[in-house]
C-alpha cells in the first residue's frame, strides 16, 4: 500500500511540475492542431522531381492566420495526400482544426478542391505562395516555408511564424517614444521586386478597422503580388497604433459640434499623412528600390489617403490606385477633400478608382459625389463603378477577377 501511495505521490509531483511549466494564458490564434503522427512516404522513383519537392511539412500563413500543410504522399500521376491545418481566427470566425485530404499536382502547382480551392506554387526553393479562392470568387492568400515534420508532430511551434514578405520597421519622421530616445516604429512588410534591377516603389495601406481593435497585422499579400507582377517593389504598412505599430491611433479623433454632429476629420487625416510620409521616406532606402516618384495604393481609408496625398504632394507620386476609398461616409465633411485632391493633382497624377455599387459603407450616391467633386476640380481619374460584387462591395479587393484586368492596364500606362 505504501508503494502505491508513494507512486501516486510521485505522479502528482511530476504533474504539478508539468503544470507549473505551462503558461497561464495562451493566445488561441497561435494553436494549430495536428494529428499525433504523420504518414510521410518517400516518393517512388517515377515521381517527377517538380512534384516530389512538395513532399514534407510547410508552415506559414493563410489570410494572415497560422497555417500548416503536410504533404504525406505523392504519386507519379500527381495525386497527393495532405494534412491541412489552421488556427482559430477571431476576425474570420474560424475554429482551429485539421483534416486529411487529397490534392493534385499539375504544372508545378498543388491544388486542393472543396468548399475552397487552395493553390500552392513555389516562390523560391523552400517557399510556397498559396491562394485560396472561395466559391463566390473571393481570394485570400498566404505563404509557407519548409519545416521539420517531426518537430511539428511533437508539438513544436515557432514563436514568430513565417510571414508572406520581409517584416521591416519604419522609423517615424515626427513621433518619438515617450522618453524621447528614438522614433516610434511602424510595422511593415517588404516584397522585393521580381527582377534583378531596381524597380519603382509601390506602397499599399489599409482601411479604418484593420488592426485597430485586435491589433492584428496584415500583409496584403494578394495585392502585393499583383503589384510585383507589374514590376514594382512593394511596401505594405500598418499606420500608428495598428497591428504591431507603435504609437496611438488617433484617426477617429473627429471634431464635433455641441449637438454631436461631425464637423471635422482633419486631425486624423493629418496623422495618416505623417505616417505615409514616413513610409515613403523609408521605402526609398530599401534595396531594390529605384529613386523617383512612388505608386500609392490602398483600400478604404488607405485609398482615400493615397488620393489625398497625391493632391498634397503630386511631385512625389507617379499614380494612385484607390480601392473603395473613403475616410468617413459623410459627404458634407469629406467631399471637400476630393475637390482639393483634384485641384492639387490636376494633370499631374493619373489615378484609378475602383468602387462597387453595393458598398455597405459608402452608398453609390456618395461615391458618385466624390468622383464628381474630384473630376470637376481637374483631377485625372479612371473611375470604375463595378456591379455584381458578391456580398459587401466594400470588400472589392478580395475579388481580383473583377478588377485585375483594368488594374493591369492602368499600371502599364504609367511612366515607370
Amino acid at each position: 500500500m505504501r508503494t502505491v501511495s508513494a507512486l501516486l505521490a510521485a505522479v502528482v509531483v511530476v504533474m504539478m511540475r508539468f503544470a507549473v511549466a505551462q503558461p497561464l494564458t495562451v493566445d488561441p490564434e497561435t494553436i494549430v492542431p495536428l494529428p499525433p503522427a504523420f504518414e510521410i512516404e518517400p516518393p517512388a522513383p517515377d515521381v517527377p522531381p517538380d512534384m516530389a519537392r512538395f513532399l514534407g511539412a510547410w508552415i506559414g500563413t493563410w489570410h494572415d492566420d497560422r497555417h500548416i500543410l503536410v504533404v504525406e504522399r505523392i504519386r507519379a500521376d500527381g495525386r497527393a495526400n495532405v494534412v491541412f491545418a489552421q488556427s482559430d481566427s477571431a476576425f474570420y470566425g474560424a475554429n482551429r482544426e485539421w483534416w486529411r485530404d487529397e490534392a493534385v499536382i499539375t504544372d508545378g502547382v498543388l491544388v486542393m478542391t472543396g468548399f475552397r480551392i487552395f493553390r500552392y506554387a513555389f516562390d523560391g526553393p523552400d517557399r510556397l505562395f498559396m491562394t485560396a479562392t472561395l466559391k463566390n470568387g473571393g481570394v485570400t492568400s498566404g505563404a509557407l516555408v519548409r519545416a521539420d515534420a517531426a518537430h511539428l508532430a511533437a508539438g513544436a511551434r515557432p514563436d514568430d511564424w513565417p510571414w508572406p514578405g520581409e517584416r521591416v520597421w519604419i522609423p517615424h519622421l515626427t513621433l518619438r517614444t515617450p522618453d524621447g530616445s528614438r522614433p516610434i516604429r511602424m510595422e511593415a512588410t517588404y516584397y522585393p521586386p521580381p527582377g534583378p534591377g531596381p524597380a519603382p516603389l509601390a506602397i499599399f495601406t489599409h482601411g479604418s478597422d484593420v488592426g485597430r481593435n485586435q491589433l492584428r497585422s496584415w500583409s496584403f499579400a494578394t495585392e502585393a503580388h499583383w503589384l510585383r507582377d507589374n514590376g514594382f517593389a512593394v511596401l505594405t504598412f500598418m499606420r500608428r497604433g495598428r497591428g504591431r505599430s507603435e504609437g496611438i491611433n488617433g484617426e477617429e479623433d473627429f471634431g464635433r459640434d455641441h449637438d454631436g454632429h461631425l464637423i471635422d476629420v482633419s486631425a486624423g487625416v493629418a496623422q495618416a499623412v505623417e505616417d505615409l510620409d514616413s513610409a515613403i521616406a523609408f521605402g526609398r532606402t530599401l534595396p531594390g528600390v529605384r529613386a523617383g516618384p512612388v505608386l500609392l495604393a490602398g483600400q478604404s481609408r488607405g485609398g482615400f489617403l493615397a488620393m489625398h496625398y497625391a493632391g498634397l504632394k503630386p511631385a512625389e507620386v507617379m499614380g494612385v490606385v484607390n480601392v473603395v476609398g473613403g475616410w468617413y461616409p459623410y459627404g458634407p465633411v469629406t467631399t471637400p477633400y476630393y475637390a482639393n485632391a483634384g485641384r492639387g493633382a490636376a494633370g499631374k497624377v493619373p489615378q484609378l478608382w475602383l468602387y462597387a455599387d453595393n458598398d455597405r459603407l459608402y452608398p453609390e450616391t456618395l461615391i458618385k459625389e466624390y468622383h464628381a467633386a474630384f473630376a470637376a476640380a481637374g483631377g485625372t481619374v479612371r473611375f470604375e463603378l463595378l456591379h455584381g460584387v458578391p456580398g459587401d462591395g466594400h470588400l472589392l479587393r478580395l475579388y481580383p477577377d473583377r478588377w485585375r484586368a483594368v488594374g493591369d492596364a492602368f499600371l502599364a500606362s504609367l511612366a515607370k
